[in-house]
């Protein structure tokens, strides 16, 4: 965070205005996307008395937390930096930016649903959890994954002729990638079946890992007691491994380190590139991706609980 100062900045005309109903963030709901205008100011309260802890470039994107003015102020989060800017210095996007880009309805949708569904059951206090939801949500959304209309049953296997969606019940060969879930985990490298259970039981407490399963299955579309929901259920091995790695929050949770490890502390070539629309735009290379990991966790924490 940058060091606190005072004085003037852009919004020095404010400082003789009464209050400013009329401000172009007015209107605008919690969770909203909002571009600056020009560069503008972020203070640490409601007021050009107070410090301005950074200023937001002309065309960055924050997310509004707080769809109330007071005097002509709003609370919005500016790439993990929380403050105060005045309304006027800014207009509303319709729907989520990432990295400059606005996100289609479906990647939108599953960003949102994180939010609501995922950062709540992840463990840890809230800026863990959020930290956490937010590399994942990045790789999802840079793999395509959050593209999906129902990504709990995504399974995609990587074979000697390229990669391929497999049936729900199948299994990928050993010693291929093996993709799967809202979180595009990788069954691999979760080494063995005991720890995808240890993480659904520390996270699930209050449910056997029959109705963990079986929940999960549901969300991917398959009704309880149907062929496929029973062998979800009753599924042994990898296969069991990769069910409960489709469930939302084990997933993010097991995911969640490989991406650090790879793709934030280190520079993996997998993580980033421009072969495909989703990565060129969200991760074309580590700078762009860690802006755009940034950008997201303030998205999930003006709509998560």
């Amino acid at each position: 965070m940058a060091a606190v100062m005072s004085g003037c900045g852009p919004e020095l005309a404010a400082e003789g205005w009464e209050q400013n109903s009329q401000a172009v963030i007015s209107g605008a709901i919690r969770g909203a996307t909002v571009r600056a205008l020009e560069g503008v100011n972020l203070r640490s309260g409601a007021g050009t008395s107070y410090g301005v802890l950074l200023t937001v470039p002309a065309g960055q994107t924050a997310i509004v937390m707080d769809p109330v003015a007071s005097g002509g102020f709003y609370k919005v989060n500016y790439q993990g930096t929380v403050g105060w800017t005045h309304g006027d210095y800014w207009t509303v996007l319709q729907g989520l930016w990432v990295n400059g880009y606005a996100l289609t309805s479906t990647q939108a949708q599953w960003v949102k649903w994180i939010a609501t569904y995922s950062v709540p059951k992840l463990l840890g206090d809230r800026e863990a959890r959020l930290t956490v939801a937010s590399r994942v949500a990045w790789w999802s959304l840079k793999e395509g994954v959050l593209g999906l209309s129902n990504p709990f049953v995504y399974s995609n296997c990587n074979t000697a002729s390229g990669d391929t969606r497999i049936e729900p019940l199948a299994t990928c060969a050993p010693g291929w990638a093996w993709q799967v879930g809202l979180s595009g985990v990788q069954v691999p490298n979760i080494r063995t079946l005991a720890q995808a259970q240890s993480t659904s039981a520390s996270i699930h407490k209050s449910l056997t890992e029959a109705q963990v399963l079986g929940a999960t299955a549901n969300q991917a579309g398959f009704a309880t007691g149907s062929a496929t929901y029973n062998g979800v259920v009753n599924s042994t091995g990898d296969l069991r491994k990769s069910w409960l790695l489709r469930n939302h929050a084990v997933g993010i949770t097991l995911q969640e380190p490989f991406v650090t490890s790879d793709c934030i502390n280190g520079s993996i070539s997998w993580c980033y590139g421009t072969g495909w629309e989703e990565t060129s735009r969200y991760a074309p290379n580590r700078t762009e991706a860690l802006e755009s990991i940034r950008e997201l966790k303030a998205i999930l924490d003006g709509f998560a609980p």
